[in-house]
């Protein structure tokens, strides 16, 4: 009897311990974005087994809100940066299930602050969860967009160095920021599309003073009126200030003679409402009305670029200035200057596993 009952001992231990390791799995990813967690895979499967986890303790206010972010995060990266409105409704699903079981909790609040991101009404959710929880690392990116909102410089230098000093931010997310700001002219505007390269590219600036010339715009704030006047002032353009979006950046890049960039992590869809006024300057595009001799300014920076590969979906913004290059050199029958390009294109898209997508898309050829 006693063998026996160790024998179930053992594997209700064995078992715990499975438990235990697939719950650290599973708070390992649901992370910020700008923390690496940029596998939409491995977001679904922490979704799932947080949704479980959350299913079988109710009142468990970490799982509940870990299924929050795994489910948001999943959704960010599957829709470059933009929540569907079927994944908008799970999302309330999952925040009105929080304010059952922890109403007006730290997480509570900031599952709130999300839902109503980036309206500045949310930002009230946000200043509840920081006076519950001050050092809670979850506040670092959201107090980020708040100084940003309010133009507050000092609280924008508290937070960036936090975000550098105690937030994860990844390794590859500070090398690709770095990447981004040189990839802008001199005096330049560059618009943003989110944490993974606004949140660094603004902490580079702020914490080591790089390229602080470059006026980072977050297109996500350009909702907030207030914000697209300060942009618009910051900007030194002439009339008023559109609405947000593609026709926001149009219409600031023949309001002022600051050069006008597009970070290449934007929706497509900034991109097609812009299409036949947009130039490859690295890891962004000018935006000009007049054609723009770019592959000169291209060639140097693509040799000064870090071109990480660990920056998640960032990594595969370099591919586009690589191609420019290489069908550049291809259109002039450099034969010297296109084989190292390919080669070098070849080792950079094996390392992200993008090797079969240039295949199909015929930049490379077996």
């Amino acid at each position: 009897m006693l063998v026996f009952t160790s024998v179930l001992m053992a594997q209700a231990n064995t078992e715990a311990t499975k438990a235990d390791a697939q719950v650290t799995q599973a708070r390992a990813a649901a992370l910020e974005t700008y923390q690496g967690a940029w596998n939409v895979s491995q977001q679904r499967d922490a979704a799932e087994l947080w949704n479980t986890i959350r299913t079988e303790e109710p009142a468990n206010a970490e799982a509940q809100y870990n299924y929050f972010r795994s489910t948001r995060n999943s959704s960010l990266a599957t829709n470059n940066g933009r929540i569907p409105a079927a994944d908008q409704a799970t999302l309330e699903g999952a925040a009105e299930a929080l304010d059952r079981v922890a109403p007006g909790s730290f997480e509570s609040n900031m599952a709130n602050f999300y839902l109503g991101y980036p309206d500045r009404a949310a930002f009230t959710e946000l200043g509840k969860a920081y006076q519950k929880a001050p050092d809670r690392t979850e506040l670092i990116g959201p107090m980020i967009d708040r100084a940003l909102l309010d133009n507050d410089r000092a609280s924008l230098e508290r937070w960036t160095r936090a975000l550098r000093t105690r937030g994860g931010l990844a390794p590859g997310l500070v090398d690709a920021a770095s990447d981004l700001l040189q990839s802008v002219d001199a005096n330049g505007i560059v618009f943003t599309n989110g944490d993974m390269d606004t949140y660094p590219a603004v902490a580079a600036q702020v914490v080591e003073q790089q390229r602080t010339d470059v006026l980072v715009v977050d297109q996500r704030l350009l909702a907030d009126p207030g914000y697209r006047a300060q942009v618009w002032s910051a900007s030194d353009a002439s009339g008023s200030a559109p609405g947000p979006g593609p026709t926001y950046a149009k219409a600031l890049c023949t309001s002022t003679d600051r050069p006008v960039f597009l970070a290449l992590s934007l929706d497509p869809s900034w991109f097609q409402a812009l299409r036949g006024q947009l130039y490859a300057s690295g890891l962004a595009f000018r935006l000009s009305n007049a054609p723009q001799d770019n592959i000169a300014a291209l060639e140097q920076r693509w040799g000064l670029l870090r071109k990480p590969v660990n920056a998640g979906p960032l990594s595969r913004n370099y591919l586009l200035p690589a191609t420019v290059l290489l069908q550049h050199y291809r259109s002039l029958d450099d034969e010297a200057n296109s084989s190292r390009m390919e080669t070098e294109l070849r080792k950079f898209a094996e390392r992200i596993g993008a090797t079969p997508e240039l295949y199909k898309a015929g930049i490379l050829k077996h």
